[in-house]
């Protein structure tokens, strides 16, 4: 700015004229001018530390410049919000973390239907075990005894403490119930580590024979108990198998599968008899002998014919038997031969004769042992009276057998019209029976 200075004031003299060029103006407007027009320079030019007298000094740039006091106080409630937003997210995530630790809880826990009442997991889990000790209580107890658990295993969707309440009710169980010495293995699912060849090697338990051979020594023990327990929730059945090996060479002495749908219990309580292996070959070997299955019913009631005379129809007592044998798959039909007697005794229009038949039937349900038996199907055969009212007979009827001996009738017929004392006999008619079954 003084360089500029000294230049207007050297050009002014000598480049123009006197009366053109006045100097003291010229020089008043130098010197009025030059300090705004520096002011505007210093302002358009970045100051640095020496300019400002050596100092160290900073200058903001545009980018670099402090926000607002407001926007300062909004940032930590922006925070805010955010951290509440992920509180909000991580408790819904633990609610639905919960929902489904609720939902396969209630699939595992869930109670199991039945015939009757829904039943839960945990008393099936004990009527299994008192099955166990029902057929350990007839072996020979000095072959088992004494024995150790060794270890409980559970299918996935159990967990661990459902296990030790099946272990303790069993231990319970041996204990109480039969004459079996039980102890405890706690090395048997102790965890070990040690190292070989440059390796951690971990194992839990005893991983050979050897193992188990040393530590029954150690126990005073003669066998091992395993047990597995599983939970098929598509099949709606839980299962538990035990076996008893020996110690010193591992061969099995005794195992059973058993099935919550075929304990003595579940049978008691829906009826859905669940028959066994030997029941099976034993009922397979009866039909190869071809040996039948025999069933009687011995009935009594009354019966109603039609009769074009002037007293109406004629109803009498009746009493019967019926001889039948049982055959299909589960031996749900019967084919049976039978007699029913039928007498009237009113004047003028005495009858005494017999029906027989033969009759093919079926029982309308599934078999159950807590259910009555309904059974129902056609039957044709003729009545029998002597020299006159003989004719045939088309019947249909049904049965309910009421556990289990005692039980119930009715039949629909339609008796072929016949002559009898020069009236006509026949027509559609109706039995009734209460029966007796074995």
């Amino acid at each position: 700015m003084t360089l500029l200075y000294h230049n207007l004031e050297s050009i002014g003299p000598s480049a123009a004229p006197p009366r053109r060029v006045r100097r003291p103006y010229a020089h008043r407007g130098v010197t009025i001018f030059a300090p705004i027009f520096a002011a505007l320079c210093l302002l358009c030019t970045p100051a640095t530390a020496e300019d400002l007298g050596g100092e160290d000094a900073t200058v903001d740039m545009p980018g670099d410049e402090e926000p607002p006091p407001q926007q300062q106080a909004d940032e930590p409630e922006q925070q805010d919000d955010v951290e509440q937003q992920d509180e909000l997210e991580a408790l819904r995530e633990r609610a639905r973390a919960e929902e489904r630790e609720a939902e396969y809880r209630d699939a595992v826990e869930r109670q199991i239907q039945t015939g009757q009442d829904a039943v839960h997991i945990y008393q099936l889990a004990e009527e299994m075990v008192d099955e166990v000790i029902a057929d350990v209580s007839e072996l020979n107890a000095d072959a088992l005894a004494p024995a150790a658990i060794r270890q409980m295993n559970l299918t996935p969707n159990l967990s661990v403490h459902f296990g030790d309440f099946v272990e303790s009710t069993l231990l319970t169980s041996l204990a109480n119930h039969t004459d079996v010495q039980v102890k405890r293995c706690v090395a048997c699912r102790a965890t070990r580590s040690r190292v070989e060849d440059d390796d951690w090697v971990v194992t839990r338990g005893l991983v050979n024979q050897d193992d188990l051979a040393r530590e029954a020594d150690r126990l005073g023990v003669n066998t091992f108990v395993d047990t597995r327990f599983a939970f098929y929730p598509q099949a709606n059945v839980v299962a538990l198998q035990v076996e008893f090996f020996r110690a010193d060479d591992g061969a099995v002495i005794w195992s059973e599968t058993y099935r919550s749908d075929a304990t003595t219990a579940a049978i008691l309580r829906t009826g859905d008899r669940v028959e066994s292996r030997d029941e099976r070959v034993e009922e397979l070997e009866r039909r190869l002998d071809e040996r039948p299955y025999y069933g009687y019913q011995v009935r009594a009631g009354g019966g109603y014919i039609p009769y074009d005379a002037p007293d109406g129809g004629l109803g009498g007592m009746m009493g019967g038997v019926l001889l039948y044998e049982r055959f299909g798959p589960e031996l749900t039909y019967l084919y049976g031969i039978g007699v029913d007697g039928f007498a009237n005794f009113s004047e003028g229009s005495e009858i005494m004769g017999g029906f027989l038949y033969g009759t093919l039937q079926t029982e309308i349900f599934e078999p159950n042992l807590n259910r009555p038996t309904f059974r129902t199907g056609p039957a044709l055969g003729g009545f029998v009276a002597g020299n006159e009212g003989n004719s045939v007979v088309a019947a249909w009827g049904i049965d309910a057998i009421f556990q289990y001996r005692l039980g119930a009738g009715v039949s629909a017929f339609y008796f072929v019209p016949t002559e009898f004392d020069e009236h006509d006999l026949g027509g559609f008619g109706i039995k009734g029976r209460i029966s007796f079954n074995w």
